[in-house]
């Protein structure tokens, strides 16, 4: 389906009802006869960042069909604890073995369906469109800044109180004391971060010091020396990173980021080629921490991980439950805290939230913060930013 200036919202919406997440931030300026281009210029936002994101929620609609009812009954099992979501692909198979584990042991009914890549879209789509707390699990497991973070899926499930939940017991390490890494609402709970990590390419010539933070890098002298995980085309960017630099320093520091960024790839291509003699290889290369751990075992001397004074930036790995939870759901959430997650996790470059030190070795970290979160106009905000970046990013 082609959309364009003149395509009518009402009718995009009839046609295609999973737009409504990506418009549901602007539901106040869309009339009757509210077109595209009137969209835009009502919302005052930019006509491509607005185009772009109903594009790929039209893409993944349409390639990625959703059967609501079928999905519902997989998703819904009477007389079990039902849990869903999404977790890194790296501990994805024995993260899933401990749950029905633990379930096992307790003589819970556990139906669990954590969605690898391939078919995560299909749950998206479905999440999209749901309007019942009734069709969703007794447990979220979410990632990143995802499908439950959307404004849409805020308003209707989470500030209602739905997922409001306070019945867990766990310690929390000492690098997240008197941090902001729990939800004070009692919404968002997690269990686990992952950060964003610079390693350090020491085979590359770098005209400056090093960066000793992470704002070093939205100065003049990091100009051409950044690569960034992600597709070499336009995509979201990045969006870890460039949520980070929106929520510390507004859409200026967007600009300066991208205009540092000398080239992305994929993390495995980025790992792949460090301390070879690739010369599309550059001196810093921005990663998840778990890319880290496969680097090659000859090249390990060649690249560092720089420590920085501030901390690196963080996403969080967490879980929602519903208000209304049986002692059985609250008992499976539980032992997300448990030392057996934990060995899992962090075998695989995750920190537990119970965990004194963070993976990277930092003392600190950076966290955009669950009151902020709330008040973002996800997912649009990806096209929003990702624009930004895209027009201030050389090679484009």
């Amino acid at each position: 389906m082609d959309i364009h200036e003149e395509t009518n919202i009402k009718e995009l919406l009839r046609s295609i009802p999973e737009c409504a997440e990506q418009l549901h931030s602007f539901n106040k300026h869309i009339k009757d006869e509210t077109t595209l281009q009137l969209l835009a210029i009502s919302a005052n936002i930019p006509f491509n960042a607005l185009k772009y994101g109903l594009e790929r929620t039209i893409k993944r609609a349409t390639q990625y069909p959703c059967n609501y009812a079928k999905m519902h009954s997989k998703l819904i099992k009477p007389e079990a604890v039902n849990i869903a979501g999404y977790v890194n692909f790296l501990w994805q198979n024995d993260f899933i073995s401990e749950l029905k584990r633990k379930a096992k042991i307790e003589g819970i009914n556990l139906n669990i369906n954590i969605f690898p890549k391939h078919s995560k879209k299909e749950f998206q789509n479905y999440l999209a469109v749901c309007q019942s707390i009734n069709d969703l699990p007794d447990i979220l497991i979410g990632k990143g800044f995802s499908s439950l973070m959307t404004q849409q899926f805020i308003d209707k499930f989470v500030k209602p109180g739905y997922y409001q939940n306070s019945a867990f017991n766990f310690n929390k390490g000492k690098v997240f004391s008197n941090t902001n890494i729990i939800d004070k609402e009692h919404y968002y709970h997690p269990f686990a971060v992952e950060e964003m990590v610079m390693i350090h390419d020491k085979t590359k010539e770098i005209n400056t010091d090093l960066p000793e933070k992470w704002s070093d890098l939205l100065t003049p002298n990091f100009a051409g020396t950044i690569m960034q995980m992600g597709k070499n085309q336009r995509d979201h960017f990045g969006f870890n990173m460039m949520l980070h630099w929106f929520a510390k320093y507004g859409e200026e520091a967007i600009a300066k980021y991208a205009e540092n960024v000398e080239d992305k790839q994929h993390f495995s291509y980025i790992i792949k080629n460090m301390a070879t003699n690739n010369d599309e290889m550059l001196p810093i290369s921005i990663v998840h921490q778990f890319a880290s751990l496969f680097v090659r075992s000859d090249a390990r001397d060649k690249v560092e991980i720089i420590k920085t004074q501030d901390g690196n930036p963080i996403t969080c790995h967490f879980f929602l439950a519903k208000k209304n939870a049986s002692l059985q759901a609250i008992t499976m959430a539980n032992h997300l805290y448990s030392k057996e997650i934990k060995s899992i996790i962090e075998k695989c470059g995750t920190t537990h939230i119970s965990s004194d030190s963070l993976f990277s070795g930092n003392n600190k970290f950076q966290w955009v913060g669950w009151d902020k979160l709330r008040t973002l106009p996800l997912p649009y905000l990806k096209e929003h930013l990702s624009e930004i970046a895209y027009q201030n990013y050389k090679t484009a």
